[in-house]
């Protein structure tokens, strides 16, 4: 998955929790669903995270080779 699709899925479920939250009122089929949401975010923001570090390297290794 690239960085481009890491950051629409964690777009679109930053959306999805926030629409959910609008209609919340003590319902705890809405409440497991954003917790599910934020277990994606955190998911998500990890493999954002391994991609840049990945992208830093090829990077690094780059520009020692010029």
């Amino acid at each position: 998955m690239t960085i481009n699709n890491k950051l629409f899925e964690l777009k679109k479920t930053i959306e999805e929790i926030k629409n959910i939250s609008e209609k919340l009122s003590n319902d705890d089929v809405l409440e497991s669903k954003i917790d599910e949401l934020n277990k994606e975010i955190v998911r998500l923001k990890k493999g954002i995270g391994e991609s840049i570090d990945e992208l830093d390297e090829i990077l690094g290794e780059e520009n020692a080779g010029s």
